[in-house]
């Protein structure tokens, strides 16, 4: 393979460019570069749990994904009384919500909102 790359694009019937040919090098950084880029996102239902039904939004999380907080506490390995403690706190610190993001396999900015 040669050292130099063309870039190529290719036309497509309605006079519109479609898709590019690029090196696997820039493909895989621009993917990154894109998934850097996405938008955290949150569903109505989570927001509704917490505003409406007034749940912390720890709590409001794991009602929506199903699960008990004994579940949750066995994922984190702590007690259910503590986990109790992590889901009424009005503002929980950082490390922890980014542990319970992880148990319940969310982005930490998921649980800043």
């Amino acid at each position: 393979m040669n050292a130099h790359t063309q870039y190529s694009r290719v036309v497509g019937s309605d006079g519109k460019t479609h898709y590019y040919l690029v090196p696997v090098e820039d493909f895989q950084r621009l993917l990154a570069h894109t998934k850097q880029d996405e938008q955290i996102t949150i569903p109505n239902a989570v927001v509704k749990l917490h505003l409406l039904d007034e749940l912390s939004v720890i709590a409001a999380w794991r009602t929506y994904l199903g699960l008990t907080q004994e579940e949750v506490a066995h994922r984190l390995n702590i007690s259910q009384a503590a986990y109790c403690q992590m889901e009424k706190a009005k503002r929980p610190r950082q490390a922890s919500r980014k542990r319970v993001a992880q148990a319940l396999g969310l982005d930490e900015q998921q649980l800043s909102f």
